[in-house]
């Protein structure tokens, strides 16, 4: 049950960063795409988390 949580978490945060790196393809802050980027690193880093 535990480990479900961390990888809906991950699903989570690499949703909202891919979609923050879509949008981000227009101009906006660079700021905004090393937060997204980020987001996607977390994302990742908690679906391979056991």
């Amino acid at each position: 049950m535990c480990c479900e949580k961390w990888k809906l978490l991950g699903l989570c945060a690499l949703a909202l960063g891919s979609s923050i790196v879509i949008v981000a393809i227009f101009p906006v802050s660079f700021l905004m795409i090393l937060a997204a980027f980020l987001l996607i690193a977390c994302g990742i880093w908690l679906l391979r988390r056991r």
